[in-house]
């Protein structure tokens, strides 16, 4: 037999399921954000249970911002929290809602449209400066990201400011 919830119980279950909407992970900005905040920063979330202190997520992202242009790894990051690389990731997808490798391309992509949008910088010096492989690689990852070409961005830009 079933228990019968009463009206405190349902409210306390939807108490529950909106807590969990609001710690669903947040997209680029104009790209189906939640908030429309811009400025380019992934959208911080509500803290979480069993994911990393506030200073070691800061400590992370000052080295990924610091050495962004660099090949920076899982082991590294995971080095510098000081924990092992398979907890570091599910700590660090707690706590930001997405894993490393994602957030460090998310990073890479808005270095990439503010390099676009601000500078006359050829794409293989851009995708260089923000730590892709090759300039394929970062069309690539910026087309899945952004939902255009990087030139396709650029010339949006210049229109726009026009």
């Amino acid at each position: 037999m079933m228990p019968i919830l009463d009206d405190r119980s349902r409210a306390h279950s939807l108490d529950r399921f909106a807590i969990n909407q609001q710690m669903a992970p947040r997209g680029l900005p104009g790209r189906n954000s939640r908030n429309g905040a811009e400025g380019g920063a992934i959208a911080s979330m509500v803290p979480a249970r069993g994911g990393l202190a506030p200073s070691v997520v800061r400590r992370i992202r000052d080295y990924i911002e610091g050495h962004i242009g660099q090949r920076i790894t899982v082991k590294l990051l995971a080095k510098l929290a000081n924990l092992s690389v398979c907890y570091f990731v599910r700590a660090f997808k707690r706590s930001l809602g997405v894993t490393p490798h994602d957030y460090l391309i998310r990073r890479r992509v808005e270095l990439t449209m503010a390099l676009l949008s601000g500078t006359a910088m050829a794409l293989s010096e851009i995708a260089a400066a923000a730590g892709f492989a090759d300039q394929s690689h970062c069309a690539r990852r910026f087309r899945q990201h952004v939902g255009m070409s990087p030139c396709d961005y650029r010339r949006s830009r210049k229109l726009s400011v026009e």
